[in-house]
């Protein structure tokens, strides 16, 4: 049963993953090509539109929160996972242009991957934990 739930939550994770992940990107290279920012700025903004429109998703279709805590309490946690994974994608992201001369969107697309892990792990084991149950133990067989 656990798995299984684990397995729905991963499975609806990366539904909602590839709408925010579409629009990030989207939103990435309209920026890069109309606005003519930096490529780091671009993907800054274009990873903050995915997350405002995963928040949501997130919160009512992934992991069905029905907790007593407010959506600003659990919003702040989210944002703090996000931004832990957007600090992990612009060093990465810098770090595959300039010193393994990927163009930028073939980088972007590459941290996408690692920030997916990061940002699964960290909503289902500590933004949404309050409304799952066994987190921990769940958790211990992810990381042993």
């Amino acid at each position: 049963l656990k798995n299984k739930e684990t397995l729905q939550h991963l499975f609806r994770f990366l539904i909602v993953g590839a709408i925010g992940t579409i629009v990030n990107y989207l939103f990435f290279l309209f920026l890069l090509k109309e606005i003519g920012w930096q490529y780091q700025i671009d993907a800054v903004c274009g990873f903050l539109m995915g997350v405002l429109i995963g928040f949501p998703l997130n919160k009512a279709w992934t992991y069905e929160s029905r907790t007593n805590q407010n959506d600003t309490s659990i919003f702040y946690k989210y944002v703090c996972v996000y931004l832990f994974s957007l600090v992990v994608n612009f060093y990465v992201l810098g770090i595959l242009v300039t010193q393994f001369n990927l163009d930028p969107r073939v980088a972007n697309g590459l941290t996408i991957i690692i920030t997916t892990i990061i940002n699964f792990l960290g909503t289902k084991f500590w933004v949404f934990r309050s409304t799952l149950k066994n987190n921990k133990e769940e958790l211990n067989e992810y990381l042993l």
